[in-house]
């Protein structure tokens, strides 16, 4: 009999582990289920979809012979079934069945597994800052948020940014953002130094001197104690331990968290940092 594989998450990670199992075992049944719709791109390109390095938002998941990466895609060229808008809401490790929640209909049903490889990823860190849900206050965490910072920027509604955060990510974005766009960014960062878990001092001021030199406007030792919409321009007024600044988005690049609560849930052992 066929092994039965169940593959939670199915953007990154997901998908090459069901491709690399399919040629290690032509017969099993691999199944991969994702709550989103869009499934199998690399979350590294999202700077520059929003940069415009990446002119069209399907090139992130397509092959290098353009076929999309959809459901029809993995069924029909890989032989993997895939399951989008589903969640798997519990793992029952004694029956081997996961729970899932079929998010368009409201349906549950229980699928059971042989193996079972969990591939959630993670998720962006809201800072416990009033106003961070605000409509203008994005993150980078999909290709969904890609595509309304992009499509609020192409209808020239974006002139001032505020990118929090001086990690990798921060710093992506406000290239990103100031680069082709020639939008006025302000990047914040609670720490005295750009990428502070990443360089040292010496190079980390190297770098805050490039950012500034290409139009970045930095702000180290900052904090950011609240944003509230500006009802002026429809925007957001950003309120730090220093300034007070009107811009028209806020980008939340403060890191990430894995997603491990299903697999806590299940009694499986999580890190300190929740991996």
């Amino acid at each position: 009999m066929s092994k039965k594989v169940i593959i939670v998450g199915a953007v990154a990670l997901g998908p090459k582990v069901a491709c690399r199992l399919r040629r290690l075992d032509p017969d099993a049944q691999i199944l991969l289920i994702d709550r989103d719709d869009l499934i199998s791109y690399g979350g590294c390109g999202i700077p520059y979809y929003v940069g415009g390095d990446v002119n069209d938002i399907e090139d992130l998941y397509k092959t290098t012979s353009h076929a999309i990466r959809d459901r029809e895609f993995f069924r029909n060229c890989k032989g993997i079934e895939v399951m989008t808008r589903t969640e798997v809401v519990e793992i029952d490790r004694k029956s081997r069945v996961v729970i899932v929640n079929h998010l368009d209909s409201g349906k549950t049903e229980e699928l059971s597994y042989d193996k079972l490889v969990l591939a959630t990823g993670a998720s962006p860190v809201r800072p416990p800052i009033p106003g961070v849900d605000l409509p203008r206050v994005f993150t980078v965490a999909d290709l969904h948020d890609a595509e309304e910072i992009k499509t609020l920027m192409a209808a020239g509604k974006v002139g001032k940014a505020v990118v929090i955060g001086a990690g990798a990510i921060g710093l992506e974005i406000s290239e990103a953002l100031t680069d082709l766009w020639g939008i006025e960014t302000t990047l914040i960062e609670m720490e005295d130094q750009v990428l502070p878990t990443l360089l040292g001092k010496c190079i980390a001021r190297v770098t805050g001197k490039e950012l500034e030199t290409k139009g970045v406007k930095l702000l180290l030792n900052e904090r950011v104690l609240e944003i509230n919409s500006d009802p002026e321009t429809g925007g957001c007024l950003v309120r730090t331990s220093a300034n007070t600044m009107s811009v028209d988005i806020v980008v939340l690049a403060a890191g990430v968290r894995p997603n491990s609560l299903l697999a806590a849930k299940a009694g499986i052992s999580v890190g300190m940092s929740g991996g």
